[in-house]
């Protein structure tokens, strides 16, 4: 794509990671601890250790010790700098979804999945509301959502077949379906 890009996101971290596009190739647990208790500090590194320092890419959701098979956070690092190209040119915004008026645009939603454990300190997510935002954002755009599951006025477009980090009690990856929609 080219033209004006904009990226929104609730996670204000998150945000601020994108547009520094800098980062540690390793870090300690004693780090990990000092940034997840001085969170203000530097966005942008709470941004990247909160994902990418953390298990399964989790917001703090613990520390992912390095083992002989992976390094977590040089995982992070280089997955941000394989991006760096692509996404210099996008206006990064921390903002809310629901403040955003737009027409005649192509627009990309990955929102929390429903049933899904959701950023800690960002408000509760409700879905039911934002697939009616998004309906109403296809009178007017083209609107692709990324989701498991999606209301019966929304089409299937394309599965992707994916196996999350976290393992169930039988310590295997479960395999999931991710699926891009629009409205029919």
């Amino acid at each position: 794509m080219n033209g004006i890009r904009y990226c929104s996101d609730i996670n204000e971290y998150l945000i601020a990671m994108f547009k520094a596009l800098g980062a540690p190739k390793s870090m300690t647990k004693a780090e990990y601890e000092y940034i997840k208790s001085h969170k203000d500090k530097d966005k942008a590194l709470t941004g990247f250790t909160g994902f990418g320092c953390s298990f399964a890419g989790k917001w703090f959701g613990g520390y992912a010790k390095d083992d002989k098979k992976r390094k977590h956070c040089l995982n992070a690092y280089n997955s941000l700098l394989r991006q760096r190209d692509s996404i210099k040119d996008i206006v990064f915004e921390y903002r809310d979804y629901r403040d955003i008026v737009v027409k005649d645009c192509l627009i990309y939603c990955d929102p929390p999945y429903r049933n899904t454990t959701q950023y800690a300190g960002t408000p509760k997510f409700n879905s039911d509301e934002f697939w009616e935002i998004m309906r109403s954002w296809s009178q007017y755009n083209t609107v692709i959502i990324s989701e498991y599951t999606a209301p019966d006025d929304f089409k299937c477009i394309k599965s992707i077949h994916t196996k999350t980090e976290i393992r169930n009690k039988q310590n295997i990856r479960e395999d999931r379906i991710e699926r891009l929609f629009m409205l029919k």
